[in-house]
């Protein structure tokens, strides 16, 4: 009785949030649903098959809707958080709008780094994935070891028939190689390793169970690489630009592997996937590419400053908000350095909450205050950006600024509701 009234009290919130307008559902009905039963996501998790868990500072949407696309691919029926709600009450408020009728082969699951401890024994997971780990939100999750030690020690209670993937080039992850008591596989790209805050070019030999090599840059059009699977070399042409999100390929494509999902199935199936909102997510004036910590932002600026061409602008949009981090120094971490390419004159609009601290930083980081203008409200500034555009803007939010941005081109009819997206 507890469990059915939690579910109807969800499903209603879901139902008015979406009729009144003011959310897609992806976390009130969890939040109330979990009041009257806390075991709610135990219970219906349980039904489905095979769970898997993602976590890490960035990627994690990026790569749970590429595993979601390869189990598709193949027939499987997946459920999984996809607004990107990955609290404790987002899970459950997933759970919530399917239950009790449907059935799923497939959960997936991207997590925050602190509720990754709450959450996976509740969900007991057949696969882990850890991504990587770097600073962000000081003001919540503390300092890079903390996360780490408190991963380790709640992987200590978990079967030992858990499958674990981790990042092998991320030295910050090895400690949870030691502190496992089932078997541990690691994914990397050759020739990199992530030491503190970036990517180094060298690293020592390393024991990996899937690995990148011969990677060929493509700009925005993503980029080629290769990788050998059951003694085959394969080519992989990935339609996401930069680094990053070759490693977040790698994650679930080992992933898929372990699924036992064709890998040659998942190759071809790349042609006809699309990135989540707002991770490279393009429009007709543009690309939107979230931003929320010091590695992120440094490796967005990496894949779009040698594309930058003096018709081009940039928007960007800082906020301080709970769910961005009420900590926003982090921006002196990021290096906004990289964009300033001489004789390149470009416009840049600075927006959100904490858009004066932003133009501060962008003018420390070389570019001339003429060109900079500051525009808190998010709707005004992309008027601003956009108006005269003759070349492309790339848009940089943080993630609450990004919500705002969804809202701003839904009602405008560029775009349907973010929580609408598959």
């Amino acid at each position: 009785m507890r469990t059915t009234l939690a579910i109807i009290l969800g499903k209603l919130i879901a139902y008015s949030s979406k009729l009144l307008n003011i959310g897609g559902g992806s976390t009130a009905p969890g939040l109330y649903s979990l009041k009257i039963d806390p075991k709610l996501i135990e219970k219906l998790s349980a039904k489905i098959p095979t769970n898997i868990v993602i976590t890490g500072t960035n990627g994690k949407t990026t790569t749970s809707r590429l595993i979601s696309h390869f189990a598709a691919s193949q027939g499987l029926k997946v459920i999984r958080n996809h607004t990107g709600s990955n609290l404790e009450r987002g899970i459950a408020s997933t759970l919530i709008q399917v239950a009790p009728q449907q059935r799923f082969d497939l959960g997936i699951w991207e997590l925050d780094e602190a509720a990754f401890n709450l959450v996976v024994p509740k969900l007991n997971p057949n696969l882990i994935v850890f991504l990587n780990v770097f600073r962000d939100q000081l003001d919540r999750y503390g300092e890079i070891d903390s996360i780490v030690n408190n991963w380790g020690q709640t992987i200590q209670t978990i079967s030992k028939n858990t499958k674990i993937l981790i990042n092998g080039d991320d030295q910050n992850l090895a400690v949870l190689k030691k502190g496992f008591k089932g078997k541990v596989q690691q994914f990397g790209v050759k020739d990199y390793k992530i030491v503190g805050e970036g990517l180094s070019h060298k690293r020592e030999k390393e024991n990996l169970d899937f690995e990148v090599k011969n990677v060929q840059p493509k700009g925005l059009n993503g980029s080629i690489f290769q990788l050998t699977i059951n003694n085959e070399l394969l080519t992989i042409n990935l339609p996401l630009p930069g680094i990053y999100h070759i490693y977040d390929f790698l994650a679930a494509f080992s992933a898929g592997i372990l699924l036992k999902i064709d890998p040659k199935q998942m190759i071809l199936s790349l042609k006809n996937f699309s990135p989540a909102f707002g991770r490279v997510e393009k429009l007709d004036f543009g690309y939107i590419f979230l931003i929320k910590n010091p590695a992120g932002a440094t490796q967005v600026f990496e894949t779009i400053a040698p594309l930058l061409k003096p018709e081009d602008r940039l928007l960007f949009a800082l906020n301080d908000n709970l769910a961005d981090g009420t900590d926003v120094s982090w921006i002196w971490d990021a290096d906004f350095e990289q964009l300033k390419i001489e004789n390149l004159k470009l416009k840049i609009v600075a927006s959100g909450t904490r858009a004066n601290d932003l133009a501060l930083r962008l003018k420390y980081s070389g570019f001339d205050p003429k060109n900079i203008i500051i525009e808190e409200d998010m709707k005004n500034a992309l008027k601003q950006a956009r108006k005269g555009l003759k070349g492309t803007l790339f848009i940089l939010p943080t993630y609450t600024a990004m919500l705002k941005l969804q809202g701003i081109l839904t009602k405008s009819g560029i775009k349907k509701h973010y929580w609408e997206e598959s």
